[in-house]
């Protein structure tokens, strides 16, 4: 059998890693890409500007980091300074814990009271709810079918609140809670409840992309604000409010909620190498298993909302491929037609322009085996330290096989 032939990857002036939501299953599984990114020699740009150490990034060193949800997570402890040691003992409870590159606090172990908060409002919001049940059962049996949005009881906005893991963040994680003070960039994104609007927080602004014009980046806001925002998965967490420089209050939600792996912000900021780590790995059907009707809905329901994601994330990365190959066969016919140099120059720039894309962006997304099983059906908001001490080694594996598909130089 002949081998497939790696694609050689030139060497990059800006490299960056976008992590997924997913809960405390992505956040593990991004810590396994990790460690395969650091084996194949990447390094990752960390620390506090007003760091002694003044280090300068190297030619293959992360400078740029994107995460929503649960990877608005592991992408700020990255940024921020922690080793993947450290951050690997704080999720696993085991290794050697070699503590931050650049801060000499380690980082807290998870713990449910911590980042699971249960709202005090809760009690109140079900205080009518079998009186409301009541009512439902007696419409159905009449024969008329209740609207979800007249169910007082499905009126609650969620069971926990992201304001344990802001107060853990600001307290026990984050050095500096100011985009401003770090040396790379990070980014976290969130979802404004009330007006659909995609909000991208950071240190930079940027104009909205082509692709979705309704896109804000926003510079004022905290950093523990902005994870506790970016996390706050609808049913599960309540949404969060963020009062803004205006005296507004606005009301966040999960940050994939409008758009699957933000990988334009990463572009926006200059990178041309950008590393994708997701989770959203539909099922595909094994014996071992069989079908997932024999695991109940909640397998049907996690396979619906992957198959969705995993279509939204193939769109994306398909057109990427299909301006880049446009864009290449169209420099190879104009050298092949004697076109001269500076002519074929503008027409590539101005197919750059027309498409929105540059033609230098490498983009390598990283995601479980089809099937990984075991990374499918893992819990999504576990803390078991054996499990996601599972999960991380299942995000080395994919991590290191695709890796292995090139050859940077």
């Amino acid at each position: 059998m002949v081998a497939t032939p790696k694609k050689r990857i030139p060497k990059k002036k800006k490299i960056a890693l976008v992590l997924s939501g997913g809960g405390t299953k992505a956040a593990a599984f991004h810590i396994g890409v990790g460690y395969a990114l650091k084996e194949a020699g990447f390094e990752f740009y960390q620390g506090l500007k007003s760091d002694q150490n003044n280090i300068s990034p190297g030619e293959r060193a992360i400078q740029t980091y994107v995460g929503s949800s649960g990877g608005s997570f592991i992408a700020t402890l990255m940024a921020t300074g922690y080793s993947l040691e450290n951050i690997s003992a704080s999720f696993i409870g085991n290794g050697k814990d070699t503590g931050a590159k650049f801060y000499p606090r380690n980082l807290p172990k998870l713990q449910y009271m911590k980042v699971f908060k249960i709202r005090p409002e809760l009690a109140k919001e079900q205080a009518n709810q079998f009186q409301t049940i009541k009512n439902v059962m007696g419409s159905l049996i009449d024969g008329r079918f209740p609207s979800l949005l007249q169910l007082k009881w499905l009126r609650m906005t969620g069971f926990f609140s992201t304001q344990g893991l802001e107060q853990f963040l600001r307290e026990e994680v984050l050095p500096s809670n100011r985009f401003e003070d770090y040396r790379p960039e990070l980014f976290i994104v969130g979802t404004q409840l009330n007006e659909a609007r995609k909000v991208v927080f950071g240190k930079s602004e940027y104009p909205p992309p082509a692709h979705d014009p309704n896109v804000l980046y926003m510079k004022s806001i905290n950093i523990s604000d902005a994870i506790a925002a970016s996390a706050a998965l609808p049913v599960v967490f309540a949404p969060y409010p963020i009062i803004h420089e205006s005296g507004d209050k606005y009301y966040y939600i999960d940050g994939e909620t409008r758009e699957t792996l933000s990988t334009h912000i990463a572009v926006d900021a200059g990178a041309d190498l950008v590393f994708q780590s997701y989770t959203h790995q539909p099922y595909r059907w094994v014996r071992e298993v069989g079908s997932l009707t024999k695991l109940g809905l909640p397998a049907i329901v996690i396979q619906g909302i992957y198959t969705l994601l995993e279509q939204k994330i193939n769109s994306m990365y398909e057109s990427y491929l299909s301006k880049k190959t446009a864009m290449s066969s169209v420099a190879k016919y104009c050298k092949e037609a004697g076109v001269d140099a500076e002519i074929t120059e503008k027409i590539i720039q101005t197919l750059e322009a027309e498409l929105h894309q540059r033609r230098d962006i490498d983009l390598i997304p990283i995601h479980p085996d089809p099937t990984d099983t075991k990374t499918f059906m893992a819990e999504h908001l576990t803390l078991n330290p054996n499990k996601l001490g599972e999960i991380v080694k299942a995000g080395y594996r994919a991590g290191k096989r695709r890796l292995a598909e090139f050859d940077f130089e």
